[in-house]
């Protein structure tokens, strides 16, 4: 039996996709830094980071996470990463 699904599915719609996608990325480029909350608007998601006492928002947007879905085989949009090193980097 296989599973259809009706419309567009997209990876924006799977915060735990979302949350694993953003959390494989910053885990390489600093395992000190832990993704606190994550929570959806209507085009984007804001993250929060934070290391040790500090937290830092990531505001990442529909277009960006979407281009991302591939990212379990490392098919990753470089804006996002580029987003995630810059936040990364104010700490």
């Amino acid at each position: 039996m296989s599973i259809q699904f009706k419309g567009n599915h997209s990876i924006f719609d799977d915060r735990g996709e979302v949350k694993s996608l953003v959390n494989s990325v910053v885990q390489k480029m600093d395992p000190h830094v832990t993704v606190e909350s994550l929570r959806k608007l209507d085009f984007s998601y804001v993250l929060s980071l934070s290391r040790k006492d500090k937290i830092q928002e990531l505001e990442l947007t529909r277009e960006e996470v979407d281009a991302s879905w591939g990212w379990r085989s490392g098919s990753i949009d470089e804006g996002l990463i580029r987003k995630i090193e810059e936040a990364i980097h104010e700490f």
